[in-house]
C-alpha cells in the first residue's frame, strides 16, 4: 500500500452523501485490486459510492480512486469501524503492521475479508483480534469483471456478512466458496497466477505468427481473438475441453500435427508440473 496508513483523525479526502461516512465496505489499500473492487461495485450499481470508503497513503492512488466519487482517508481510524465489511487490499508484506495499526479501529463481530496472498485466516486471526474472517484469492481480470476469487470463511462471519462478501465478489467476476485453506493456496497456483499462464501462451503463440509472416498488430489479433472465440465457445457448448480439442483434430491433419509436437515435447506435462511449483510455493509463502 505505499507507506502504511497510521491510526489517527482520518483526513478527509471525499465525503459520502448527507456528510455521513459509508457503512457498508471499507478498503484498505486504494491500489489497482481495491480499486478494481470498488469500480466493480459502483458500475454493477451493488453500492452507491456513499457507502464505501478507501484507505490510501500514496496521494496518486488516493487521486485515482477518488475520481470514483467515494470517500477517501489518507490514514485508517474510526469511519473504519462502522463499515459491515472491511477488506484487506494491501501486500502480505505490510500484512503484520498494517493488521496491528488497523486493530484498534475495528468492532467487536466485525466482518474482514483479506485478499493477502499467503495470509493465514489464523494470522489474520492473531494480527486483527477478530473471528468474523474471510480469505480470499481473486485475479487481475477482476479488474475488467471478468475476475475468478475463490473464498473460504471462518464459522464465525454471520449471513449477512457473507452476503456482502459474496456481492463483491460477483460484482467482479465469478466466485467459488472452498471449505478449507488449503483450496486457497491451490486456487492461488490455478487462477490466481492463472492469467500469467494465458499471457505467456499468448507470448509465444504471438511470435510464432510474427515468424510465419505476419506483422504485430496481424498476430496480436489472430492470437486475441481465438483465445476469447475458443474459450466462449468452451461456456457455450457444455462440453469438456478434450472433446472440444477432438472437434478441431482431423487425424493427420495440422492440427494433429501440431499437438504431436506438444506432446513430444511434453508441454502438458510442464504445464501440470508448473502449477504443482505454484501450488507448493503458495504453501511455502503461507504466515
Amino acid at each position: 500500500m505505499g507507506t502504511t496508513a497510521k491510526i489517527d483523525q482520518p483526513v478527509r479526502h471525499g465525503q459520502a452523501r448527507n456528510g455521513k461516512w459509508g457503512m457498508e465496505y471499507a478498503f484498505i489499500g486504494g491500489g489497482n485490486m481495491g480499486r478494481a473492487m470498488v469500480s466493480a461495485l459502483l458500475h454493477q450499481k451493488v453500492r452507491a459510492a456513499a457507502e464505501l470508503i478507501v484507505v490510501e497513503p500514496d496521494r496518486a492512488n488516493r487521486e485515482r480512486i477518488g475520481e470514483l466519487g467515494v470517500a477517501v482517508l489518507e490514514r485508517a481510524g474510526g469511519p473504519i469501524g462502522s463499515a459491515a465489511v472491511v477488506v484487506l487490499c494491501v501486500k502480505p508484506q505490510q500484512a503484520g503492521e498494517v493488521m496491528a495499526e488497523l486493530r484498534p479501529c475495528l468492532r467487536p463481530g466485525q466482518t474482514v475479508l483479506s485478499i493477502m496472498a499467503g495470509v493465514s485466516l489464523a494470522k489474520l486471526r492473531e494480527g486483527l483480534g477478530q473471528r468474523a474472517l474471510v480469505r480470499a484469492m481473486p485475479n487481475t481480470p477482476a479488474q475488467i469483471g471478468l475476475g475468478m476469487t475463490v473464498y473460504c470463511a471462518d464459522g464465525d462471519v454471520d449471513p449477512q456478512g457473507l452476503a456482502r462478501v459474496e456481492a463483491l465478489f460477483r460484482a467482479s467476476g465469478e466466485t467459488l466458496r472452498v471449505e478449507g485453506e488449503d483450496a486457497i493456496d491451490a486456487a492461488t497456483a490455478v487462477s490466481g497466477s492463472g492469467p500469467a499462464y494465458v499471457f505467456y501462451l499468448a507470448e509465444h503463440w504471438g511470435a510464432a505468427a510474427q515468424r510465419l509472416g505476419f506483422t504485430e498488430d496481424q498476430a496480436k489479433l489472430l492470437v486475441q481473438q481465438t483465445l476469447l472465440g475458443a474459450t466462449e465457445l468452451w461456456k457455450r457448448q457444455a462440453l469438456p475441453a478434450s472433446a472440444l480439442r477432438e472437434q478441431v483434430t482431423s487425424k493427420g491433419g495440422t492440427t494433429a500435427a501440431a499437438l504431436g509436437e506438444f506432446e513430444r515435447r511434453q508441454l502438458g506435462a510442464g504445464i501440470a508440473d508448473g502449477i504443482e511449483r505454484a501450488y507448493r510455493r503458495a504453501k511455502e509463502l503461507s504466515l
